[in-house]
């Protein structure tokens, strides 16, 4: 099986996370993507707006636009609180999950540009091969301490952005261009985002 790890804190995900990873399952043949919603986001210091509960309910709801997607609770939150690092997930699907080498790591450009401060990053590096997303205005680099070139880099021209999403949300504006019917309808049925700071 060909496999893709697709993290994020999908707060909400959106119709441009769903492009993404289909157009990395499409460059690299995967037969599986785990879109991963992440529990204690590090780089996320004031935390998520919406819930793990919600946030994954979201992703398993984007997830039935193609078999080829899966959610995974791989970065459900923790007892303590401690935040989920993409080193962890990697060590954890490598030890747990049968799959055709490479693994693959689908991120955008920008989280790839700061992948010098990631947690273990040498380690990462040696046991995934990266797809970049990039968006009109992004190039994909690395910081210049971090030793790795992507394997694909793929293009995402949806709209979306999940502040945008949650600022609609909150006044009330339509969502249809932005996220899947079934997410639009979760986030209308659950009041989610309406008072929350985007």
């Amino acid at each position: 099986m060909r496999l893709g790890l697709f993290g994020g804190s999908f707060d909400p995900i959106h119709g441009g996370h769903v492009e993404a990873a289909l157009a990395a399952a499409d460059a690299c043949r995967l037969d599986r993507v785990l879109v991963i919603p992440s529990g204690h986001p590090p780089h996320k210091h004031r935390g998520c707006r919406a819930s793990y509960e919600h946030r994954y309910r979201m992703v398993s709801l984007a997830c039935g636009a193609d078999r080829r997607l899966r959610p995974s609770p791989l970065e459900q939150p923790r007892a303590s609180g401690k935040p989920h690092y993409s080193v962890d997930t990697v060590d954890a699907v490598l030890a747990s999950m049968a799959h055709e080498p490479p693994l693959r790591l689908i991120l955008g450009a920008d989280a790839f540009a700061d992948l010098a401060s990631w947690k273990s990053v040498r380690r990462v590096v040696a046991s995934v091969s990266f797809v970049v997303v990039t968006r009109q205005g992004y190039e994909a680099h690395a910081g210049h301490s971090a030793p790795a070139i992507p394997e694909r880099i793929v293009h995402c021209a949806h709209p979306a952005s999940s502040r945008l999403v949650r600022h609609r949300a909150k006044i009330g504006g339509s969502l249809a261009d932005l996220a899947p019917p079934e997410v639009c309808a979760y986030i209308w049925e659950h009041g989610l985002y309406r008072t929350e700071t985007v």
